[in-house]
This record gives C-alpha cells, sequence and structure tokens, in this order.
C-alpha cells in the first residue's frame, strides 16, 4: 500500500513539475492594398489619398508598431498614375512613403490587359524540355514588359507595360503576384522576374479564386505548409521556390485571406485561433478595391468592371442600371471599418502580444536567413546523413528538403553542392574545405521515372559522374534556358539514374568517397511529398520547381529602423 503510495505521489509530482507551454510565437502582420482597375482610376486615386495620411498618422501615434503598407500596381494603373503625377503627385508621394518605410511597391498582374490576349508559349513545336522551357519564358518576358491595349489587351510595338513600366514609374519593386494564369510549375516565369529583380518576394500559395481555375485546397495548403515550417522559427506563410521568398495568402486551416472590412470584431475571433506554435505572417488587405462593388450575400461581385471591360472591347462602359458601383455612403463605412480594425490591432493586441508588429516586405527579406557564401565541409557532412537518413525512412521518394543544424538546402541546392564538392575530390582526392553556394534551378521537365529498380555503381563512377556536371551547374550567370538546373536523367557506369536516385548516392559517397566502394540503387520518384501537396493546376510533371522548395527560418529580431 505504501509503495502504492509513493508511486502515485511521485506520478502526480511528475504533473506539477512538467515544463510549461511554450510562449506564443509572434503575429507579424503585412498590410496590403491592391490596384488594377485602371477602367476606374477615381478609385485608385482616392484610396492612395486616404490610405497614406492614416498610415502616416498611424505611426506617429504608434512609433514602435511598424505599421507600413504594400501597395500592389498593375502596369496599366502604373501608367495611368504617371499620366497624373503632374497634378495629383500621387507618385511623388507614393516615393517618399517608400524612402520613410512606410509603403512598399509591389506589382499586380492578376487583372493586367487582358484575360483574353495574354501571351501564352507555343508549345506545338516544342520538342525538348529545353524547347518547351525557352517557349514559355518567352511568353512570361512578353507579358512582364510589353504595353498591352487598356482595353483589348493587344501588345502595342515600342512601348513598355506590365512590371518592366511599374519599375520604370516607381523605381525598385519588392512583391510580384500575378504572372500566370495557371498554378503551380511556373518556374519559367519566375525566372524571368528574378532577370528583372533578382531579390524580389513574390507570392505563394493564393486564396481561391474560381474564375481562375484556383479552387480550395482542401488539406493540401495545410499539409504543404506544415512541411514549410518544421520549427517554432519558420512561419508556415514563408518558404523558398525558385530562389525566390515567397508569402502566401493561404497556409495552415486557420489561415485565409483577410480584410479589414471584415471589422475587429470578426479579425479579433481570427486571431484568437491561430497556431501560435510558429511565427505566423498574416496578410491583411485594407481599403480593399471591392467596397466599392456591389456584392451578393456571399461577397461575390455581381459586375467585376475589369470582366466586363475586357469581354465587352466594343462597348466597355458598364450599364448604369447594372448599379456596378455602390454608394459613397457604403464606401465611407469601409474606411471607418479600415481605421477601426487597424486601431484594436495597434491599441490592444499589439501590445498585448509581444513582439507581434506590422512588417514591410522588405522588412521579411531581411529576416529570412539567407544561406551564407560557403558551405563548410561540417554543414556537407551534416547534410549528406540527414538526406540519407530520410532515403533510408522512405526509400522509394525524394525528401522534401535536406537540413544542417538550423540551415535548410532545397534539393536542387543540395544536388548543386555535393557535385561540386565530389568534383574537387576527383581532382584533389580529397573533400573541399567549403563549397561556393551556387543558387541552382530545379529539373526543365519533371518525368514521372522511378529510374532502374535494381543495381550498383561503384562511388568512382559517381564521383566522375558528378565531376562531369559540376562544371555546368556551377553557371549561375542569367540565360533563358538556365545552366544550373537539375538534370532530369544523369549517365552513371552503366546505369542511367534519375536525379533522385544520383542524389542520394552523391550523398552517401560524400560520406564515404572510398573509389572501389559499390553503392546500391532502388527506384525512386522524383516527386517528394511537398510536390504531392503543393496546390496547383497544373500536371505534375511539370513541377520542377518542387526542387527548389525550402523552409526560410525567420530571425523576428531583425527589423529595419522606422
Amino acid at each position: 500500500m505504501f509503495k502504492r503510495a509513493t508511486v502515485l505521489f511521485l506520478a502526480t509530482a511528475g504533473l506539477f513539475a512538467a515544463e510549461p507551454a511554450p510562449p506564443p510565437q509572434p503575429v507579424l502582420i503585412v498590410l496590403y492594398s491592391r490596384f488594377y482597375d485602371h477602367s476606374h482610376q477615381h478609385t485608385t486615386d482616392e484610396r492612395v489619398q486616404r490610405l497614406l495620411p492614416l498610415l502616416d498618422k498611424l505611426r506617429n501615434q504608434y512609433p514602435q508598431s511598424g505599421i507600413s503598407a504594400l501597395f500592389q500596381f498593375s502596369g496599366t494603373v502604373s501608367q495611368t498614375m504617371d499620366q497624373e503625377n503632374a497634378g495629383l503627385h500621387l507618385i511623388d508621394r507614393l516615393k517618399d512613403y517608400s524612402s520613410r518605410n512606410l509603403v512598399d511597391i509591389g506589382y499586380t498582374g492578376e487583372d493586367e490587359p487582358s484575360y483574353l490576349y495574354r501571351p501564352k508559349p507555343n508549345l506545338l513545336s516544342a520538342e525538348t524540355p529545353e524547347e518547351r522551357w525557352a517557349a514559355k519564358a518567352e511568353a512570361a518576358e512578353r507579358f512582364l514588359t510589353d504595353f498591352k491595349n487598356p482595353v483589348t489587351g493587344l501588345p502595342v510595338p515600342g512601348l513598355t507595360g506590365g512590371l518592366k513600366r511599374t519599375q520604370e514609374v516607381f523605381g525598385n519593386v519588392v512583391f510580384v503576384t500575378g504572372l500566370t494564369t495557371t498554378f503551380g510549375g511556373d518556374s519559367p516565369s519566375t525566372h524571368e522576374v528574378r532577370k528583372m529583380i533578382p531579390t524580389a518576394v513574390m507570392g505563394g500559395i493564393p486564396g481561391s479564386d474560381p474564375r481562375r481555375g484556383i479552387e480550395g485546397f482542401g488539406v493540401s495548403a495545410d499539409r504543404f505548409s506544415r512541411f514549410m515550417s518544421p520549427d517554432p522559427v519558420e512561419s508556415p506563410e514563408v518558404f523558398w521556390e525558385d530562389n525566390l521568398l515567397r508569402l502566401s495568402d493561404t497556409s495552415l486551416t486557420d489561415n485565409k485571406p483577410h480584410s479589414t472590412d471584415e471589422g475587429p470584431e470578426a479579425l479579433k475571433k481570427v486571431f484568437e485561433t491561430l497556431d501560435r506554435s510558429h511565427v505566423r505572417v498574416i496578410k491583411l488587405e485594407v481599403a480593399a478595391y471591392k467596397r466599392y462593388l456591389t456584392r451578393r450575400a456571399d461577397g461575390s461581385v455581381v459586375v467585376d468592371p475589369m470582366e466586363w471591360l475586357y469581354y465587352h472591347p466594343d462597348d466597355p462602359v458598364i450599364p448604369v442600371q447594372m448599379k456596378a458601383m455602390v454608394t459613397q455612403t457604403a464606401v465611407e463605412e469601409g474606411y471607418k471599418q479600415d481605421e477601426a480594425t487597424l486601431k484594436w490591432l495597434l491599441g490592444e493586441f499589439l501590445p498585448a502580444n509581444p513582439g507581434s508588429r506590422f512588417i514591410t516586405v522588405r522588412d521579411l527579406a531581411q529576416m529570412a536567413a539567407a544561406t551564407k557564401p560557403e558551405v563548410t565541409a561540417e554543414q556537407l557532412k551534416a547534410l549528406a546523413t540527414n538526406l540519407n537518413e530520410q532515403f533510408v525512412k522512405r526509400p522509394m521518394q525524394a525528401p522534401n528538403f535536406g537540413r544542417a543544424g538550423d540551415s535548410f538546402f532545397s534539393l536542387a541546392e543540395s544536388f548543386g553542392l555535393f557535385a561540386q564538392a565530389l568534383a574537387n575530390v576527383e581532382k584533389t582526392g580529397t573533400a573541399p574545405k567549403s563549397v561556393a553556394f551556387t543558387p541552382m534551378c530545379g529539373p526543365l521537365n519533371f518525368p514521372n521515372d522511378l529510374g532502374p529498380n535494381t543495381g550498383s555503381v561503384p562511388v568512382s563512377a559517381v564521383i566522375q559522374a558528378a565531376a562531369q556536371l559540376a562544371p555546368k551547374l556551377a553557371d549561375a550567370e542569367w540565360k533563358l534556358v538556365p545552366d544550373n538546373a537539375v538534370p532530369a536523367a544523369i549517365q552513371v557506369g552503366s546505369l542511367r539514374v534519375n536525379a533522385a536516385q544520383f542524389l542520394r548516392l552523391m550523398a552517401q559517397a560524400y560520406l564515404d568517397p572510398s573509389p572501389g566502394k559499390s553503392l546500391y540503387v532502388n527506384g525512386v520518384m522524383l516527386a517528394s511529398e511537398s510536390a504531392f501537396m503543393y496546390p496547383k493546376n497544373t500536371p505534375i510533371t511539370d513541377q520542377g520547381n518542387a526542387w527548389t522548395f525550402k523552409p526560410a527560418p525567420l530571425r523576428v529580431g531583425a527589423k529595419e529602423t522606422p
């Protein structure tokens, strides 16, 4: 009896001695507003004229809050604002606010002229992966740089438009969305953005939009976002893809696109249910354009001005009897909700949640821990060990990414690093003390090929194959079709293996470079679990971008001075 009582007492004492729950991670808020309807330019002008002084006033009242906003403009709206600037001086004011970190300038291409005549790649004559990539990249370049007729969307030679025009008008653009009408497999388009803005932040997983074929994501967005945030310092909303930082509108099931139009009470309920075990980066739309439009009970727009314009080019003016726009009284209610919601965040939520604050996109880019220029031998050993352990657990599926301590490496980056390291082994006989970090592109095509199911190759053959690939993979100079792209298949001795099989072979060879040692292969899918879970409406064979996924640890203490 005494022993049982003692055991019960010790067990109870153990419960009371349990470690307390970790404190909630901060919520970082990115305010944003999109300006894309050039057919009702007065709404853009009014929104900018109302938002700028509001931001200024609130920053003065709450200087530690970091309050700021991302203003995204289409190329067509940028052109119109440039023409108005001599009178309204809105561009001058936006540049001033940007210099004071109150405003970030972004690009929104979702509604550029027009839905009917967006440049499309000619894939009928593209027989190779390189030709398909080039066709997609050329179409993306035309979209990002050509001026389009504001009504028909047809290109006008000799004039610039799109992202290029927005950059000409505003200067440095830091955030980009709306490159393609599809979702997933957009690496050629992203490659074009990197040529224009090497450090741009891009949209991640968007909100559902049935009009564009982007349906609800079910569990896929949630699962993918969890893959990209294994530790508390990684946000489910932020990750790396195609060597650019991504910020999602949709992530875990507790997060979806939010707007200040919802009001403080609705937003309070949302924030109360957030999973705070990780840093959260929440996008919040302010002064939404939809407040000017008549909507149904479910929130859908009765008449979308852009759709009407593009589908009625011969008579683009919306008939008055359709009542597309709401009254100014209703618009004013929206601006009241803006201020009430922001004051609740500034006066109640942020003070009650230490570390939480508003951030600019530039802040976010600064927080994302960048990979150092050199990767040490110790990191390479840890990375090789990590990848090999993941292959042991799931022998027939590529991992989501590799890890060395608190640093993450995409599969493409890992592939390039081991190729360089083994090339040094072939040249000198020893592993290098460090390897230069080179941005890498995923495979140009993503075949549904497991590679050989059985077989073996000597380590010497793996080293030789890696050394042959290394010079091309190290060439990160921008080209229409990149050299630093992971090959989908590689000849190793007598076997032709796929990229996933070769990645494992290189990791094993790096850990034990004995030339005569035999390494065995089995069938492996190129697609990782994150590749399958990443929301998409394009074929899996186009998802080479999945080899560039990796988490983005955030140094939440890193913050620009207001």
